[in-house]
């Protein structure tokens, strides 16, 4: 797997008029990549790709799944405080952790999050957003659940950072996630 490549495929793909296709017309693009591979990934963002995302006519705007997290569980009732809220019993952490996710769900946090996001990129000329850190879901949910709850109201077009495998036209979160095929983006 050439990551490199693929970006480039999914750039020219996004800059290409669009035939009517299985995404309709939604633009949704994913960059899947293997776990090993989140590091370099994030590195050649940081360190050219947005560059080049430029270079070809569009303007990204990235959103931090891990920053919209972080601030979500800074101020949630049920967050973990380190040295107070620390337990030894698994169980007791697994409840917790539970109590996170499912607040997290509920509220749709990373829901709300992309379509504010959204909002301020339709004010940008050629705005894409580019949404980053998708491994910090785990183990609260899977993007693909995320992306059916929206996908109806996304109006600008969305590069996704995806650590997980492609199988034909299914999406293997993380790897280790059963495979979904109910994605309607374009995969690459």
């Amino acid at each position: 797997m050439n990551i490199d490549k693929n970006f480039t495929d999914l750039l020219n793909y996004l800059v290409e008029p669009k035939a009517l296709d299985h995404g309709g017309g939604k633009t949704i693009c994913y960059l899947t990549f293997p776990n090993s591979r989140i590091q370099y990934v994030k590195q050649k963002l940081n360190d050219g790709w947005l560059d080049i995302v430029r270079h070809k006519g569009l303007s990204p705007v990235v959103l931090s799944i891990h920053k919209v997290l972080k601030d979500f569980f800074q101020t949630d009732d049920y967050r973990i405080e380190v040295g107070k809220d620390a337990s030894d019993s698994e169980d007791e952490m697994r409840e917790l952790f539970d109590s996170l996710g499912n607040n997290l769900k509920e509220q749709e946090i990373i829901e709300n999050a992309i379509l504010s996001k959204q909002e301020d990129i339709k004010e940008i000329v050629n705005g894409v957003l580019v949404i980053t850190d998708l491994e910090a879901i785990h183990p609260y949910t899977r993007f693909g659940p995320i992306e059916q709850k929206i996908y109806n109201r996304i109006e600008v077009p969305i590069i996704v950072m995806y650590p997980g495998e492609m199988t034909g036209s299914a999406l293997k979160f993380l790897e280790f996630y059963p495979e979904d095929g109910n994605y309607r983006s374009k995969h690459f």
